[in-house]
């Protein structure tokens, strides 16, 4: 059952409780956006992830607009990566465009991160790759 557990004029947050995977639907006002914005944001979606022990999530792209600064990147990883993996994270699934290239990058986790990412094109491929480590439990 998916359940939204927020929404604003940049985000919307939805929780599918029997997959246990919670999803982030960028806006296209993230266009306006600035750092400080991405950062409360972030702060937000993980103390969602944090409550419902998410294993898997899943950040839709699609409408991403904002450009982060350079710094953004290590202070995710120093606080908020850090909090997807003491709830319960195995897996981070972008989802792309359905004909965007993926760059590689994207098909990486970031130095200091304990769960695997994956960039993708068709959610439904996201959402089978994120549920793939739970199938023999």
């Amino acid at each position: 059952m998916h359940t939204e557990l927020y929404d604003d004029t940049l985000l919307r947050v939805v929780w599918d409780d029997t997959a246990r995977i919670i999803r982030i639907e960028w806006k296209e006002a993230t266009a306006a956006m600035t750092d400080s914005d991405f950062k409360t944001e972030l702060i937000r979606f993980a103390g969602h992830v944090e409550r419902c022990k998410a294993c898997g999530i899943l950040v839709d792209v699609m409408n991403f607009r904002h450009k982060p600064g350079p710094a953004m990147q290590e202070w995710r990883v120093q606080n908020i990566s850090v909090r997807y993996a003491a709830a319960g994270v195995t897996r981070f699934a972008f989802l792309l465009p359905i004909n965007a290239p993926i760059p590689p990058m994207m098909n990486q986790s970031s130095p200091g991160e304990s769960f695997l990412t994956r960039a993708f094109n068709r959610a439904e491929e996201a959402t089978a790759w994120l549920l793939e480590d739970r199938r023999d439990r």
